[in-house]
């Protein structure tokens, strides 16, 4: 017996030696558990950068206060904050601190009430200059150092910031040193209400409680009381500030493990072939003493060498893609949720160390076939040249198959978890793993009948069949579950491609639709203002009409409207309303349900399909929506709409409605129809000189036709699901890569067959003809399957994931044409594949040497 040592030592020298001979193997699979994970470890840096960044800049903004009051269209009344200071000690109140808030295109303004925010927010108070006096200047401005760095500004320098339609020129006096890593300014709260136009409004209320007064406490006061204003602590800020992007960021990542699946099953083939070349070393070593658990440790140590290198690399390469798309992106991976942050590179240890474990012990799952397939008990047999293609494989059944398939079904019935589709993501893992497991017995029936129908054929449809083709379906229907490693990876690899391919042309194919829908008119503007801002005097739109070949001018005002302290604003729309045909006005899922001529005068409004998932609306029932300063207001939902743009909620009511609750005259977007035959460019020429002539503070309206705004938008989607098509061009590698290997690994066990059958006088073109046909029999059947699985698993996509995750809902668009690209090549390649490793492993000289071989 050997030592320990010597154990060790020919372990590793053993070890050396495969990853030598099969180092062109392994380093593709390598590269493909690497890419895996390093797009895992790239998409939770770039959101864990971005998450954390976001929330330090919330927290800059925000101050050290204890918690804030908020209104849900966004404004308070300045008259309010008198009376919440008389309220002060009855809700356990220490200080208020009045705070507006105001986005500009180049920072963001606060307007602070210097003497209350010295006790409240004391990080956000000013440090003026030397000959500085006057903090209260109107024109007064003071900047963090981040805001001097991005702006190239000094003290005394003028700066001119862009609010909506106007310019608004202040004066740099002093820098905020308690914000130096945002960028934002700080002013008198009096000058800034007038600098940009908000007299009368401030934005929150930041308040420093009491000792023993909590967020919770205070809200369910305010709650008993009727109060519209919410109490927003940092804890709702977090959940809504992860809300924003959680469903797109968990998406990205299940795309992330579904590169890191199909590296498994290459992983897994590339293991599988090292295996079956080393079969009689094994034996070998087997017959010269070494144990079975030396031997299983030996194959477990090559599948977790490829999967540990693999994730230690992807961690690398992760963290290098990480900081490129931060710095060419910022936080943003195409869902445009952190574009205009400033993101610096936080690395989460943890889960980096999880990702590489997660790659390990996929490398050692990948052993696990091939260890099934070697008699460790009978070393001799397997040293045997007569026995190299023996395996021990039971009789195909569909029992396992039918739990999964059970477990697949039960899981869609669940609910979402934390409001994430976590059991529809289940059940498409188990589904698939159903379809694989059916494949051995798929294959016996199939290919036994076949060869049943053959033999039992007329004899003229006998004669007519080539003897190739006959010895082709004999063999597959002798040995179905041989075949079944050959393409495991394919259908596995394939099946994924389908199901996103299914997914993504059924998404793109709705939201093309939508915006054919959306978009009726031939020019659309927008101001540059926030949701939350004002917008522009709504008297453009008689100056518009009033411009030749113009037919008709819409107008729309969208608001942020927040419905609950800790998720995100839904969009309120007030635009034209057709009740007559609401689908006219707005993309209706489904039929209006209008409220009964009962003699009651109802408030109609419609809401997205997010309102009714995320809030409970339902059409033709009453809800309520916090539109004035009174309390809630009943309104009946008329329908529900579909709203690819906005995935956490949108409500749209008729303009006069929306005047008369809110006052809010001002305008946000326009839309412009010309007359039949008219040049849209021609014509926007001509409404934006009648602008720039007539209403100048309106020149920074950016104009755009709807053929533009179509093409942009869905040139955002093809950005946004980039990754999902190189997933499927690295599935369908590995689905070519599995057909390689695999042939060549069947070509090794088949050595002594295709020695007899040249021995009895088969040609060597009919050789590569059977091995050519074979492959491409069972890539047919391959196919098939695969794209029957695809098609369930995109429906699961399309009908379950993506209505838990986004709140919208798609029809089922089947791309034919993409789908027989992508499976003719896979069959022609895979065919050419199969002849290439049969010219190279069915040489001549080793069959003869096959023959040899008599134990």
């Amino acid at each position: 017996m050997l030592s320990l040592k010597g154990h060790q030592l020919l372990f590793v020298w053993l070890l050396k030696g495969v990853s030598v001979q099969a180092r062109v193997r392994w380093c593709v699979a390598l590269t493909m558990v690497a890419i895996g994970v390093m797009l895992a470890v790239a998409i939770h840096t770039v959101n864990h950068s971005a998450l954390a960044s976001f929330g330090q800049a919330l927290d800059t903004v925000n101050g050290q206060a204890s918690a804030q009051l908020v209104a849900p269209l966004g404004d308070i009344d300045d008259s309010q904050i008198d009376v919440w200071d008389s309220r002060r000690a009855d809700l356990g109140i220490r200080s208020i601190s009045p705070v507006l808030v105001v986005r500009t295109d180049r920072l963001t303004v606060l307007g602070l009430d210097f003497f209350k925010a010295a006790f409240v927010s004391a990080s956000l108070m000013p440090s003026a200059a030397d000959g500085v006096t006057d903090i209260f200047n109107a024109k007064a401005l003071f900047l963090s150092a981040s805001a001097f760095n991005a702006l190239n500004v000094r003290v005394g320098d003028s700066i001119v910031l862009q609010h909506g339609p106007e310019s608004v020129s202040l004066v740099v006096a002093g820098e905020v040193p308690g914000a130096a890593s945002q960028v934002i300014g700080v002013m008198d709260i009096g000058s800034a209400q007038w600098a940009f136009n908000r007299i009368g409004v401030v934005s929150r209320l930041d308040l420093r409680f009491e000792d023993g007064q909590t967020p919770q406490g205070l809200r369910a006061a305010l709650q008993a009381q009727s109060e519209t204003l919410q109490v927003v602590a940092m804890q709702d800020r977090d959940r809504r500030m992860s809300l924003l992007s959680r469903a797109y960021r968990v998406n990205l990542s299940v795309l992330a493990m579904v590169a890191l699946l199909t590296g498994g099953f290459l992983l897994s083939t590339a293991v599988n072939l090292s295996i079956v070349r080393q079969r009689s070393e094994l034996a070998l070593l087997g017959v010269l003493g070494a144990s079975q658990t030396w031997l299983r440790r030996f194959v477990w140590a090559q599948g977790g060498l490829i999967g540990a290198l693999g994730g230690m690399l992807g961690v690398g390469m992760g963290l290098l893609l990480a900081a490129v798309l931060m710095h060419w992106f910022g936080g943003d991976l195409g869902g445009n949720y952190f574009a205009k942050s400033q993101t610096q590179l936080v690395i989460d240890w943890l889960a980096m160390a999880v990702l590489a474990l997660a790659a390990t012990l996929m490398g050692l799952a990948s052993a696990w076939l091939p260890l099934l397939q070697i008699n460790w008990r009978q070393p001799m047999a397997v040293l045997r040249a007569g026995q190299a293609e023996t395996l021990l494989f039971t009789k195909p059944t569909l029992k396992w198959s039918l739990m999964a398939v059970s477990l697949s079904m039960g899981l869609l019935l669940l609910p979402t978890l934390d409001e994430l589709p976590w059991a529809a993501y289940g059940s498409i893992a188990a589904l698939l793993c159903a379809g694989l497991l059916a494949m051995p017995w798929v294959l016996a029936q199939l290919w036994g009948g076949l060869s049943r129908a053959l033999m039992h054929s007329h004899a003229l449809v006998h004669s007519r069949v080539p003897a190739v083709c006959r010895l082709a379906v004999w063999r597959l229907a002798q040995a179905p579950a041989a075949a079944t490693p050959l393409i495991t990876g394919t259908v596995a690899a394939f099946s994924l491609t389908v199901a996103m391919m299914l997914m993504v042309s059924s998404f793109r194919t709705s939201v093309s639709d939508w915006l054919g829908m959306v978009l009726p008119a031939d020019l659309y503007t927008s101001s540059q203002a926030m949701a939350d801002q004002p917008g522009f005097d709504a008297k453009v739109q008689a100056l518009i009409a009033a411009v030749p070949q113009v037919q008709r001018v819409e107008t729309s005002r969208q608001r942020s409207l927040r419905l609950a302290h800790d998720r995100p604003e839904v969009m309120l729309v007030a635009k034209p309303l057709n009740l007559q045909d609401p689908m006219q006005s707005v993309a209706l899922v489904g039929l209006a349900r209008l409220p009964p001529e009962d003699g009651q005068n109802r408030l109609t409004v419609f809401g997205s399909e997010a309102m009714a998932d995320v809030y409970g609306w339902r059409a033709g029932q009453e809800a309520s929506l916090p539109l004035t300063a009174q309390g809630e207001q009943r309104v009946w939902v008329g329908g529900l709409f579909r709203d690819y743009g906005r995935q956490h909620g949108t409500v749209v009511m008729s303009t006069p409605d929306y005047e008369r609750l809110t006052g809010d005259r001002s305008r946000s977007s326009v839309s412009v129809w010309v007359v039949n035959g008219a040049d849209p460019a021609q014509v926007m020429a001509q409404i934006q000189a009648r602008v720039q002539a007539q209403m100048p503070e309106l020149a920074q309206l950016k104009w755009i036709s709807a053929s533009d705004v179509r093409q942009l938008s869905l040139q955002i989607f093809d950005r946004s699901f980039a990754m999902t098509y190189a997933l499927e061009a690295a599935a369908l590698f590995v689905a070519l890569f599995s057909v390689a290997a695999g042939v060549t690994g069947q070509l090794i066990l088949r050595r002594r067959e295709f020695g007899v059958l040249a021995h009895l006088g088969m040609s060597e073109q009919d050789r590569w003809r059977l091995v050519s046909l074979e492959v491409g029999l069972l890539l047919v059947v391959a196919v098939v399957w695969a794209t029957f699985l695809g098609v369930l698993m995109s429906q699961i996509l399309i009908h379950k994931v993506n209505p838990e995750s986004f709140h919208w809902t798609m029809s089922t668009h089947f791309a034919v044409g993409q789908w027989a690209l992508i499976s003719g090549l896979l069959l022609a390649i895979g065919v050419l594949t199969a002849r290439w490793a049969a010219r190279q492993g069915l040489d001549p000289r080793r069959l003869a040497e096959s023959l040899r071989a008599d134990w």
